[in-house]
């Protein structure tokens, strides 16, 4: 298979990836406030849904960076494409291609704890010890999405299309969760309008004549 492809693979993993951090982030990490209102309305669910989105973007960054080949195959990862990749003939871009790779295993090697203990295994020690495991600051996630899409956007000129400029991390539709959020804010609104005596008829009738009612 033409590397062009397997780059191509690659990018659309990513932007998936980047998606579901998307996701994560606009649930959770956009104030206590916000945290707040999931709690309120589905505490287990988005509790639930927390961790499992830590868990799966833990999960495939630690896929992404993986050694090239393990078990006898081969995997798609940062590093089976620095190996695939020729950049002799652009030392400058060679020099960079490392400096990302390096920055991005640095990462790795923070959270790659709770994915080979609590993630990948049930590690008695670390279940029982409960403490979390893998912790990165913000600044460090960042530095992660920065890196990663400058690392893609040197490979996709290189070998899919070298007029284009890959964009990872400034894609504005990557997640529709602030449509959910919306959507949990105006619940409230109903719940409220419903205990001002004045309006609950109305509203009342207005909620109940929707087509989603009984969704």
């Amino acid at each position: 298979m033409a590397l062009k492809d397997e780059i191509e693979a690659m990018a659309h993993f990513c932007v998936h990836l980047r998606s579901v951090w998307r996701h994560y982030e606009i649930l959770f990490e956009e104030g206590e406030l916000r945290r707040t209102l999931l709690h309120r309305i589905a505490p287990v669910f988005f509790g639930d849904l927390n961790q499992l989105l830590i868990e799966q973007l833990v999960l495939q960054i630690c896929r992404l960076t993986d050694p090239p080949v393990t078990m006898g195959r081969t995997n798609l990862t940062i590093d089976y494409v620095i190996g695939e990749a020729d950049f002799s003939g652009a030392p400058a871009d060679q020099a960079r291609i490392k400096t990302l790779r390096d920055g991005i295993h640095d990462f790795r090697s923070k959270i790659v704890p709770a994915r080979n203990r609590l993630i990948g295994h049930l590690d008695r020690d670390a279940v029982m010890a409960g403490q979390p495991l893998g912790p990165a600051s913000d600044a460090e996630w960042k530095q992660f999405w920065d890196d990663l899409e400058q690392f893609l956007q040197l490979v996709h000129t290189r070998y899919v299309d070298p007029n284009g400029h890959f964009m990872l991390n400034d894609v504005g539709t990557s997640s529709d969760a602030d449509s959910l959020v919306e959507a949990l804010k105006e619940s409230t609104y109903f719940h409220h309008a419903l205990n001002d005596h004045a309006l609950t008829q109305r509203v009342a009738d207005i909620g109940f004549s929707s087509e989603f009612s009984n969704a």
